[in-house]
């Protein structure tokens, strides 16, 4: 995506140069492929100096007949950028451009070009543009429903929302629109989407934001971008709507941290167009054996489609229903010879279902639990994370130790207490008060037998 800073001296002037652009920019789909996505903004010529993202600055014929000096201040408010001059065809002379070309003009176009000669410019001059901050796109996917996707995809999203990071999940379901009905993002369809994806219209930074609403009224930075209005599985299987579901995710990638796309409700030819550009990808799969062949046929397949820096991590859903051990999963069904994978378990949980049309995500319910897939994703365990977790593993069994040793104690000193019990003279048995380790939960009855028994203290 190419940021380009509309700059004139009026409003009308800059209306008309974002609009010759947009008709410029306007090409048949099957040729669109291979041009590059435009993100148009309008300036003054005061706004530029606080517009840093720019990658290219188009000035229009109203400034420079006004002001053909000015385009100087200009370049030096942004000497690392683009600077494009649109000349009116009718003042269009040699002296101009070679004035212009003085002042720090990279380019010069006419009103009355062609929208070959526009793109033939803006390709050349792209190269000199730097690499933009670039999110990271996740991708879950299964080998058939019904196993956590969208339950794991909402969970995802807010994992890494709480950690700082600006979110968006992408819902493609156009027919049930589960991951938006289930957080309560209305509209449930996208109509604006649906011209996009159809490329209909040009896909540009302010297109896209059109179909993005907030998860919640109060955080922009948790986004979700409702499926396309009116269409069914088939309008994916066109390969001009892949390319437009495509170009939108990228768009996405330039204002978000993360992208999350749950793959439910696509065909498989758009799945494998979107594990190819995909940074993470999660297959997710239950405890259930008769879904083996199919889950390791569907990892066989995507791992041709996989970028080799492109990360693979398996989710077992214990949510689910099967009683397949993991470690025969592990060995024999979520297995890909030559490529590195991780695997994370999500255990059961009572309140896996509680987040349905909640308007929450699962990670508000099952925050401990998913906490191992979001350090799996950032690259592994960090050695600080390590350690802690070591440290509460041996936490953990230290405290199981002393509850045992406290056990035997409280066992051992019944015991005692009952022999020396025996050995007085006048046969009194000892209280809860004298046995503070008993009067944690234990009694002796007055057969001498040592029983597990409640006790209210206070």
């Amino acid at each position: 995506m190419i940021e380009l800073g509309i700059v004139d001296l009026s409003a009308d002037g800059r209306r008309r140069l974002s609009s010759l652009i947009e008709r410029w920019s306007w090409k048949a789909p099957d040729s669109r492929v291979s041009v590059p996505r435009l993100s148009l903004h309008l300036l003054s010529p005061e706004e530029v100096r606080f517009h840093g993202s720019l990658d290219v600055c188009v000035v229009g014929p109203e400034l420079v007949g006004c002001d053909a000096a000015f385009v100087n201040n200009l370049r030096q408010q942004i000497s690392d950028k683009i600077l494009l001059c649109v000349l009116d065809s009718r003042t269009y002379s040699f002296g101009l451009v070679e004035q212009l070309g003085r002042l720090g003009v990279d380019d010069v176009l006419v009103d009355t070009a062609t929208s070959d000669e526009f793109f033939r410019r803006i390709l050349l001059l792209q190269r000199r543009v730097q690499n933009k901050k670039r999110g990271r796109l996740a991708v879950v996917d299964s080998a058939r429903g019904g196993v956590g996707r969208t339950f794991l995809t909402a969970a995802l999203a807010e994992g890494w929302f709480s950690k700082g990071q600006k979110v968006c999940v992408v819902d493609c379901d156009v027919v049930s629109q589960d991951l938006t009905r289930f957080l309560q993002v209305r509209p449930h369809v996208n109509e604006s989407l649906r011209l996009l994806v159809d490329q209909q219209r040009v896909v540009t930074s302010e297109t896209v934001t059109e179909c993005v609403r907030s998860v919640w009224l109060d955080e922009p930075r948790f986004a979700c971008v409702a499926p396309a209005a009116g269409g069914d599985e088939a309008m994916f299987s066109s390969p001009h709507v892949q390319r437009g579901l495509i170009a939108v995710i990228e768009a996405l990638l330039l204002q978000y941290d993360r992208v999350v796309v749950d793959t439910s409700g696509l065909v498989s030819v758009a799945r494998n167009a979107l594990f190819q550009v995909c940074d993470d990808l999660f297959f997710v799969v239950n405890r259930d054996a008769s879904a083996a062949y199919a889950n390791r046929q569907a990892l066989s397949l995507i791992a041709g489609f996989l970028r080799p820096d492109a990360k693979l991590t398996t989710l077992l859903n214990d949510n689910g229903v099967g009683s397949a051990s993991v470690s025969l999963l592990k060995e024999q069904v979520v297995v890909i010879a030559g490529r590195p994978m991780s695997y994370v378990t999500v255990p059961r949980s009572t309140q896996a279902a509680s987040w349905v049309c909640s308007g929450f995500t699962p990670y508000r319910f099952l925050r401990r639990s998913l906490q191992p897939i979001l350090a799996t994703v950032e690259g592994g365990a960090s050695r600080a994370t390590a350690l802690l977790s070591v440290a509460g593993a041996v936490v953990g069994w230290l405290t199981t130790f002393a509850k045992r040793i406290s056990l035997a104690i409280g066992l051992r000193w019944g015991k005692r207490s009952r022999e020396s019990a025996s050995k007085e003279p006048w046969g009194l048995q000892p209280t809860l008060a004298s046995n503070p380790m008993l009067s944690l939960g234990h009694a002796i009855p007055d057969d001498g037998a040592l029983v597990s028994k409640p006790v209210l203290l206070g």
